[in-house]
C-alpha cells in the first residue's frame, strides 16, 4: 500500500434533474480522525453514512467536508402582490378625495410596476432515498479524488523520508568506524583520572580503582547502541514499505533512535564522536519532523 498523507484535497459534483451538487474535501494533519461536515438541513442519514465512509477509507487527518445542493428553480405563473395592490388602492383613494389624479381601476392598478410579477421558486428542499443515493455516488467519487491527492503527498513524503533513512545509516557507519578508538581514548582518561587521584588522595583502594574502572568501562562500549541504531534504521525502511497507517509507528520509533543516539553522545570520548552522534540528532529531527504528515 502506498504511503499516504495527511494533506489534500477532493471534489466531486454532479447534477440531475431535481438540482445540482457539489462534494469539497480538505484535510490537514491530526493525531487522529476528527470529521466536520457542512451539509444542508435534511440530511442527517446522509451525514451518518458519509461518516462511515470516510472512516473505513482514512485513519487520521483533520477533515473538513462540505457539501453544497443547489435545487433547480420550477417556474411559477404570474404573482399578484397583493398587500402592494391594497397599499396603492388606499392610496387611490384618498387622492380621489383630495381631487389628484391616481388609477381608479382595478385594470389600471394591476399595470402598475411591481404589482404583478413573473418570478420562479426552487423545488422542494426535502431529500428522497433516491437523491440521497446519487449524492452518496459522488461522495465516492470525491473521496476519490481525495485520496489520490494524500497519496501523491505520501509519494513525495517517501523519498524525503528514504533520502534521511540512508543519511542516519551513512552517519551510523561514520560512528562505528570512530567508536574504534573509543577503548583506547576511555583508557587515557582512566589513567589521567588515576593520576588526579593520586594527587588528591594518599592511598588509593583497590575498590576505588574498582569503581572509576567500572565508570570508564561502562563508556568504552558503545557497540549496543549502534548495533539498536542500526536495527531501528531497518525497522524504519521496512514501516516505510508496508502496509496500512504508519505514522503513529513511525512516530514512536524516533523515540528510540533518538534514545540511542543520546546515550552514544554521553559516552562519546572524542569531539568526532560528538559531532557524528549530533548530525544523527538532526537527522532524527527532520525525520520527525516528515512523519508529522504521514498518515
Amino acid at each position: 500500500m502506498t504511503l499516504m498523507g495527511m494533506t489534500g484535497f477532493g471534489r466531486a459534483d454532479g447534477s440531475a434533474d431535481w438540482g445540482h451538487w457539489v462534494w469539497e474535501i480538505r484535510s490537514v494533519n491530526g493525531k487522529g480522525l476528527d470529521i466536520r461536515l457542512n451539509t444542508p438541513s435534511g440530511l442527517d442519514a446522509l451525514d451518518f453514512e458519509t461518516k462511515k465512509r470516510v472512516k473505513a477509507r482514512f485513519t487520521r487527518g483533520n477533515l473538513q467536508i462540505q457539501l453544497q445542493v443547489e435545487h433547480e428553480r420550477v417556474e411559477s405563473g404570474p404573482r399578484v402582490d397583493t398587500a402592494l395592490l391594497a397599499r396603492l388602492s388606499r392610496q387611490s383613494r384618498i387622492q380621489a378625495q383630495l381631487n389628484e389624479t391616481l388609477p381608479d381601476n382595478l385594470s389600471q392598478l394591476l399595470n402598475i410596476k411591481g404589482v404583478i410579477a413573473l418570478g420562479s421558486s426552487r423545488s422542494s428542499n426535502t431529500f428522497d432515498d433516491d437523491m440521497q443515493a446519487q449524492l452518496l455516488d459522488s461522495l465516492d467519487e470525491a473521496l476519490s479524488s481525495f485520496e489520490e491527492a494524500r497519496a501523491s503527498e505520501g509519494a513525495a513524503l517517501l523519498e524525503i523520508l528514504t533520502g534521511i533513512l540512508d543519511e542516519l545509516e551513512l552517519n551510523s557507519k561514520k560512528a562505528a568506524q570512530i567508536a574504534q578508538e573509543q577503548p583506547a581514548l576511555v583508557r587515557e582518561r582512566f589513567i589521567a583520572r588515576l593520576q588526579a587521584l593520586q594527587g588528591e588522595e594518599n592511598e588509593i583502594t583497590e575498590e576505588r580503582i574498582a569503581q572509576e574502572a567500572a565508570v570508564f568501562a561502562a563508556k568504552a562500549d558503545v557497540k549496543e547502541e549502534l548495533d539498536r541504531l542500526d536495527a531501528h534504521i531497518v525497522a524504519g525502511r521496512e514501516l516505510l514499505s508496508g502496509n496500512g497507517a504508519r505514522g503513529r509507528k513511525l512516530d514512536f520509533l524516533c523515540q528510540e533512535l533518538n534514545r540511542e543516539v543520546n546515550t552514544l553522545c554521553s559516552k562519546s570520548a572524542s569531539l568526532d564522536l560528538t559531532n557524528v552522534g549530533l548530525a544523527l540528532k538532526t537527522g532524527i529531527d527532520q525525520f520527525k519532523e516528515q512523519i508529522q504528515n504521514v498518515e
